[in-house]
């Protein structure tokens, strides 16, 4: 028996359609995905319908006692999102002293996936992705 893990994740729909057509490629996190988890499933955060999928194709880690501070401008390059929005999304540390360093958050570089694509990683696992890009290759 083999055991494979997805994490669902609410995403405003818009950021989703941003990370489908390829203008946002990666997603902050205040929580971390489980190691074993290599797909995102997000759904809408207002309706909690099914949106799409997406690879995990790295994570990086700021914050804490030992990774590099975060600012926001640097979190609003990465994700695409304004600076407002991102202070809106993430309002809960605005009163944190030394957030920057003080609060973990996580980056996740994230490529689209369709849903066949899902099935072949719960199946195969992370082979199904690296197989994937190779179908497209020549001799």
């Amino acid at each position: 028996m083999i055991t494979r893990s997805v994490t669902v994740a609410k995403i405003r729909r818009e950021y989703w359609q941003m990370i489908q057509d390829g203008r946002k490629r990666y997603e902050i996190r205040d929580s971390p995905v489980e190691r074993t988890s290599s797909a995102f499933v997000f759904v809408d955060a207002e309706s909690q319908d099914h949106l799409g999928c997406a690879r995990i194709t790295s994570e990086t880690r700021f914050g804490g006692y030992d990774a590099s501070p975060w600012t926001w401008n640097m979190l609003s390059q990465l994700s695409t999102i304004p600076v407002d929005e991102l202070k809106e999304l993430f309002s809960w540390m605005l009163g944190v002293e030394n957030m920057e360093s003080e609060v973990d958050l996580y980056a996740y570089e994230v490529e689209p996936i369709d849903e066949a694509t899902l099935t072949d990683y719960i199946l195969r696992g992370p082979d199904a992705f690296t197989d994937k890009s190779a179908e497209g290759e020549g001799a």
